[in-house]
């Protein structure tokens, strides 16, 4: 009798047993860059936390898991002949995670606040192309006069003041929908697990600040049947060699980057897990031009020219990057010839020899040399190449104090221009140059480290988003970037490879350019 009841016991035991493995979580651990610094989708424009934005929230246009543009929260748009308004039709019966609908006004206040002077949206310069957008975030217009309107619940009207080409891409990061509503409740909290409402396929459940986010599925997704994924944790990997660690503890099914030291290492070990990509970024160093003698072009010039960029990618990042000495990556280009460098392809004891005569011009010399701090983010690679470069200019009598802080920190000083110089990275949110050459557009102030402000080259850059003949823009664009080559208000470094190392299990996750990889495509077969 006892034996049966233990062969009974253990029969439970066993169905209870697979039935918790039928129904188990299938959660999905990745690596990301640094700690997100907001999840407000109109305050950030900083990969790390777009890559959590982006599981969240859908704008009218999203990418598909080979990055090219699909309808997102609008099923179809047209474009009028002149390619100057665009209108949408909102899916019928979309949903915000607390049930209630989603419409086109949803979106006319998206663009609208992003673009408000009260919002300070770094991202707000990025749509001057919608009628009045600049007038209405310099605070000379209000918001409603704003191009952009709900015709009706499912009708969304943008109007351009001139065609833009890539504008159906550009929407796929900026102005998501947000929910006014909880907005208005909770002002900045609103993005609190307990109080957040998305449109996306996940939603946030948990947000430890330096540990990890926590999303779980929205069954309110308009494509929810489509969400394998139960769960998504995103952990902040800035510290490259604890990154690898962990992959390789099988704690992170996938990580975006790993130590240049361990590059082969990880051909030879994990070749099956390593996927590398060229993509849309760009590393650079950036001067303060609001502080002198960083305003002064033969300064910036002579940091910049002595810089071997060759000697940095080879002997030090070794991770396939190519030196950089144009603004625009090679992905990006299409058929955009740069403009030539000043000093590319002369032998270093020439640029030496200028750069010395250059801050001699500028006032310094062996009596007087130039004193600055160099800063950059903790990271082992980024360490060596700013001391790498701090030696190089110690040849020219340049005494460069190095400092680090995480990426946060260094994003918010270089934003408040709270630097000498530094070095920093930016990744297109669209495959034209001008994604590049906005970086140094003096109405840019989010993303203008460099506060680089030249009213010839905000002139070409309008007339760049002016003409509609492919032949003359692509002219005016290498006119702007020679401009900037010359200044040097940034200097180039090298352009990204991405690195990614997934898990043989991780399915539907495709190396692609811009290296975005939403989880609403992935599952895990293991």
């Amino acid at each position: 009798m006892l034996r049966k009841i233990r062969i009974a016991l253990l029969g439970l035991l066993l169905a209870a047993s697979a039935t918790m493995s039928a129904h188990a979580a299938m959660s999905f651990h990745r690596g990301n860059t640094a700690e997100p610094d907001s999840l407000d989708p109109h305050l950030t424009t900083s990969g790390y936390a777009g890559n959590i934005i982006f599981e969240m929230f859908v704008g009218l246009t999203t990418v598909d898991s080979k990055v090219n543009v699909v309808p997102g929260a609008a099923e179809s748009w047209t474009i009028s002949p002149d390619g100057k308004t665009y209108t949408f039709k909102i899916r019928k019966g979309m949903q915000w995670s607390d049930g209630t609908p989603v419409t086109a006004e949803d979106f006319a206040y998206a663009f609208r606040r992003t673009m408000d002077p009260k919002t300070a949206s770094r991202a707000a310069p990025l749509l001057y192309m919608i009628v009045n957008a600049r007038e209405v975030n310099s605070g000379k217009a209000p918001v409603e006069k704003l191009g952009v309107k709900a015709i009706d619940a499912t009708t969304f009207e943008v109007k351009l003041l001139n065609p833009t080409p890539y504008f159906l891409e550009l929407i796929v990061h900026r102005c998501f929908p947000v929910p006014r509503w909880a907005i208005e409740k909770f002002g900045k909290d609103w993005t609190k697990p307990e109080n957040i409402v998305v449109n996306g396929a996940f939603k946030l459940a948990e947000w430890i600040p330096q540990s990890r986010v926590k999303l779980v599925r929205n069954a309110k997704f308009y494509a929810a049947n489509d969400v394998k994924l139960d769960e998504v944790y995103y952990y902040p990997t800035e510290d490259l060699n604890a990154a690898l660690k962990r992959y390789r503890a099988d704690e992170l099914d996938t990580i975006v980057a790993f130590p240049p030291s361990q590059f082969e290492w990880v051909k030879e070990n994990l070749p099956q897990d390593l996927t590398l990509t060229p993509n849309y970024g760009l590393l650079y160093y950036t001067f303060n031009t609001r502080k002198a003698p960083f305003n002064d072009p033969r300064v910036r010039n002579a940091l910049s020219m002595t810089l071997d960029r060759e000697m940095f990618v080879e002997k030090i990042m070794r991770g396939g990057e190519p030196a950089a000495y144009s603004l625009i990556p090679v992905a990006v280009r299409k058929d955009y010839v740069p403009p030539p460098s000043p000093w590319q392809g002369v032998p270093m004891a020439e640029r030496i020899t200028k750069a010395k005569a250059l801050l001699a011009e500028a006032g310094f010399g062996p009596g007087k040399p130039l004193k600055f701090t160099f800063r950059y983010n903790t990271d082992d690679i980024q360490k060596r190449v700013a001391l790498a470069a701090t030696q190089t200019w110690k040849a020219l009598g340049v005494e460069a104090e190095l400092l680090n802080s995480d990426l946060n920190v260094l994003n918010a000083d270089l934003r408040n221009g709270d630097y000498d110089v530094a070095r920093y990275q930016w990744f297109a949110e669209y495959a034209d140059p001008t994604s590049f050459l906005y970086l140094l557009e003096s109405t840019s102030l989010g993303d203008n480290h460099s506060k680089y402000n030249n009213q010839a080259y905000d002139a070409v850059m309008q007339k760049v988003y002016a003409e509609a003949d492919h032949a003359k823009r692509l002219a005016l664009m290498q006119e702007a970037e020679a401009m900037a080559l010359k200044d040097s208000p940034i200097t180039p470094i090298n352009f990204y490879v991405g690195k990614l190392l997934k898990k043989p299990y991780v399915k539907g996750m495709d190396a692609n350019p811009r290296g975005i990889n939403i989880s609403r495509y992935i599952w895990i077969a293991k």
